[in-house]
């Protein structure tokens, strides 16, 4: 077996499996996005249905956590996140929330110069 034989060199064949639900998915679902499939929406109200709170528990908790990316990124002047790191967010994530930075923000990497000001970028 040589090096080109390894997993490391192998083309991704990773598929969605679009037939068994994803956690991400049904949270989706709850917080009322578009980025889920039959299947999620099936597992998402059977669990609804043994815990009716689920959505409005979903909704408050993305809420507080934009309230406190609006925080970090306005008031205190963290601009960096390690969620963006995970690749282009839904338009309904903290990270993408925060559109214009406070004044005196200045990236959690940088300097305080207007060119060093992490912003999320639009997929």
């Amino acid at each position: 077996m040589d090096s080109s034989d390894t997993p490391d060199h192998e083309p991704s064949t990773a598929m969605i499996d679009t037939s068994v639900a994803h956690s991400a998915r049904v949270w989706n679902y709850w917080l009322g996005g578009k980025d889920n499939y039959l299947v999620d929406r099936e597992v998402a109200e059977q669990f609804r249905a043994v815990q009716p709170g689920v959505v409005d528990t979903a909704r408050a908790s993305r809420a507080f956590l934009v309230r406190a990316v609006h925080y970090l990124a306005g008031e205190v002047g963290i601009l960096s996140s390690s969620t963006s790191a995970l690749g282009c967010p839904p338009p309904t994530t903290p990270t993408r929330s925060p559109r214009r930075p406070h004044r005196s923000a200045a990236s959690s990497t940088s300097t305080t110069t207007r060119s060093s000001w992490r912003m999320p970028v639009p997929c």
